[in-house]
């Protein structure tokens, strides 16, 4: 089984359709059910249209199909259920040979329950799929009848009452275990800007740590955002309108964020004086043009969501006989936790919950409140004085930084 992308030549309808996954068989030959659902989830479905999602859905059904080939499986086999006798589905004996694989150094799974999960229900969307049009005459998996009550906010009073909603449940997908987020302390963000060697690096942190950008949305941050704050307020905050048209942005939904008068100085050096116009002069000479992105990477060249990840991995991965320079480990999407976290106490001084978590979630660019929700367990692990300085920590740390550049 192979995975490919098509390429800017690739025309669909009249457009250029690039970046879209498709399935081979071993032989080259095409898949033809796998790619015509690979192809609705890239053009037709609007709640997938990030090529970030397309990569996702493909790479599952390709560990997929691959596991089914191997084992001579057809993906539309349905398993004997009843008087004949009880047959176990692909599906299930595939979530099983998944749990079992292990890493041959740690010992560890080498597929997380999350991760498991998710393509799981990867999997089953494509048979949904399939079912709607008729591929196959039934789903190849078990349900239970559920009752759940959803969740109402703000709390209603008569909550008690609520008779709840029956609904179908599979019971193939794991249950994965609730974990605490992982977000950071005021000393681990600080200990983290301090151990951040490069000015991009830096930069990138504070921005993620102030704003809550997601890894994508912060390797491709405008440059035409930032401005020289001198003359205004140095307490102000600057509203920034993010724009699907101007950087990477998951949905492509359009948000505001606020950005600090020293991390918007910060910036605005960074790319007239600093690191990054030094490496915006090597992107122009490569690529014959100005560099729409405030971050590159040492080559003068965008930064991939794999080298943004490494770079925090060597901060606090041992790497041959030396020693860490962080003893907790650090991910992107863990500043993004950090700041929601952080913000939701903030506004939630001054306003309702309900009102406080609105706020964030605008400011995350969540499409549903009740994904926000999760961060309301987040304030009570974070002391006060945490909740209290981190604005001020990060801005210090970023005003510290501008006046040994001075």
């Amino acid at each position: 089984m192979r995975l490919f992308y098509t390429t800017p030549d690739f025309v669909y309808k009249g457009r250029i359709c690039a970046d879209l996954p498709f399935l081979c068989n071993d032989d080259m030959t095409f898949m033809p059910v796998a790619n015509d659902y690979l192809l609705w989830v890239c053009l037709e479905n609007a709640s997938t249209a990030s090529p970030a999602t397309w990569k996702s859905y493909a790479e599952t059904l390709f560990d997929y199909f691959s596991w089914l080939s191997t084992n001579g499986f057809a993906w539309d086999a349905l398993p004997i259920k009843g008087p004949q006798g009880e047959e176990i589905s692909n599906l299930a004996m595939y979530r099983n040979w998944s749990m079992d694989l292990i890493h041959p150094s740690s010992g560890k799974p080498r597929v997380a329950p999350s991760t498991l999960r998710r393509r799981m229900t990867q999997i089953m969307a494509f048979y949904r799929w399939a079912l709607q049009r008729k591929r196959i005459p039934a789903l190849p998996w078990e349900t239970t009848l559920s009752r759940v009550l959803r969740l109402r906010l703000p709390p209603s009073m008569y909550r008690h009452t609520h008779a709840g909603e029956v609904v179908y449940r599979d019971i193939t997908r794991p249950r994965v275990p609730k974990k605490p987020i992982p977000f950071l302390h005021l000393e681990q963000c600080r200990a983290l800007m301090q151990a951040c060697r490069s000015e991009t690096l830096k930069l990138m942190t504070a921005l993620m740590l102030q704003t809550g950008l997601r890894n994508e949305e912060c390797r491709t941050f405008p440059r035409q955002y930032i401005f020289d704050p001198v003359g205004q307020p140095r307490d102000k905050r600057f509203a920034v309108e993010l724009s699907p048209s101007d950087m990477a942005i998951k949905g492509s939904k359009p948000r505001r964020i606020y950005l600090s008068w020293w991390l918007m100085k910060s910036l605005f050096d960074y790319l007239n004086f600093g690191q990054g116009a030094r490496r915006a002069k090597r992107y122009r000479q490569t690529q014959g043009e100005k560099s729409p992105f405030v971050f590159l990477n040492q080559a003068g060249a965008p930064w991939s969501e794999k080298g943004l990840n490494n770079a925090y991995r060597k901060l606090w991965a041992a790497e041959g006989d030396g020693s860490p320079r962080l003893d907790f480990r650090v991910t992107p999407h863990q500043l993004r936790h950090t700041f929601a976290t952080l913000e939701l106490y903030a506004e939630s001084q001054n306003n309702n919950l309900a009102t406080a978590l609105a706020w964030v979630r605008d400011r995350l660019g969540h499409s549903s409140i009740q994904t926000t929700t999760v961060y309301v367990h987040c304030l009570d692990l974070m002391g006060e004085s945490d909740l209290n300085l981190y604005q001020r920590e990060i801005d210090a740390l970023l005003e510290g930084r501008h006046n040994e550049s001075s």
